[in-house]
């Protein structure tokens, strides 16, 4: 990656880091702050009144750094996908905050889809249905390409929305598969898409400061889902579609949970298979703190994400990279 963009992803670092404190500020002056629900654990009543939906900090910076930097479409796309995911959030946030819930689901599920479908046809005009496929290497997917590209940014997206249950868990999870996106780009010499994806993570790495354990701000919907939809993006566009699923193990996982929850539920008539879910609450409600999710969570996203990218590279890159 040519030196300015590893400035530019320094800058984002320090320009983040330097203005969420004022962020914080203002989003508890305007009434933006987790209010009680229902839903939340009992450990977490301790957070009401935390300033939330601090992700959409992280999202301009990216879009900044994008308009100055990068301008690239493929990047435009990432950084396209983390601003609708953003927008989609805050209506989530701000109804939250004024009725004590979000948006219901299926109106929401509506809303991710129109975003997935709308990044779908972006995939389609910059021509990433060429994906990596292990042991058979790069194939042009076509319209299947399309339709799984518009289920994996879909998927991603509320995956990583359930993840962001724990102080630092969502972005601390979020950061390597994006690293690990902008490494397969650079090895593909495409360092416009390498720095956007970078930037992100510089992003997400200052957000973090504020948000690791005890958490003074939540990125909140507008941040998990911006994360959703942009690491989704970032895979498709340097051809790991495929891999996905490695390079968003710990989302995955914390989705799966949920799915096999609620199915055992029904098969056994009310049992649960898990003390709560998505998982990290499960642990969590077994004694477990927050940091010790995170730290191992954050483990597992980091060697996930270099197995990932390793096999991607190995299989053979659109790009022509081996």
């Amino acid at each position: 990656m040519p030196r300015v963009n590893w400035l530019a992803a320094a800058g984002t670092f320090l320009g983040t880091l330097a203005v969420y404190p004022l962020a914080i500020s203002g989003l508890g002056r305007i009434g933006l702050r987790r209010v009680e629900r229902s839903d939340l654990p009992r450990s977490h009543m301790a957070k009401i009144g935390t300033p939330t939906a601090g992700g959409a900090l992280f999202v301009i910076a990216l879009l900044v750094t994008w308009a100055i930097v990068a301008r690239d479409p493929a990047g435009g796309l990432v950084a396209g996908g983390a601003a609708l995911g953003c927008g989609a959030g805050l209506v989530d946030d701000v109804a939250k905050v004024r009725r004590g819930e979000g948006v219901r689901f299926r109106p929401k599920l509506l809303l991710l889809a129109a975003c997935a479908a709308l990044l779908t046809l972006g995939v389609f005009a910059t021509s990433a249905t060429t994906q990596t496929i292990p042991g058979l290497g790069p194939r042009d997917l076509g319209l299947l390409g399309l339709a799984l590209a518009g289920f994996a940014i879909l998927a991603t997206a509320n995956a990583a929305n359930l993840t962001d249950g724990v102080d630092g868990l969502a972005a601390g999870c979020g950061i390597p598969g994006l690293a690990a996106c902008a490494a397969l780009a650079m090895v593909e010499h495409r360092s416009q898409l390498a720095v956007t994806c970078a930037c992100l993570a510089a992003a997400l790495l200052a957000f973090l400061f504020f948000n690791r354990p005890r958490a003074r701000v939540f990125m909140g919907d507008a941040g998990s889902l911006a994360v959703g939809l942009a690491l989704a993006v970032s895979a498709i566009e340097v051809g790991a579609l495929v891999l996905l699923p490695i390079l968003a193990l710990v989302f995955v996982a914390e989705a799966g949970s949920v799915i096999v929850q609620l199915t055992h539920v029904k098969l056994t008539h009310g049992r649960r298979l898990f003390r709560a879910s998505p998982i990290h609450h499960h642990f969590e409600e077994g004694g477990m703190s927050e940091w010790g999710i995170d730290l191992r969570f954050w483990a597992i996203s980091a060697l996930a994400a270099a197995l990932g990218a390793y096999w991607a590279v190995a299989a053979g890159l659109p790009g022509g990279a081996h």
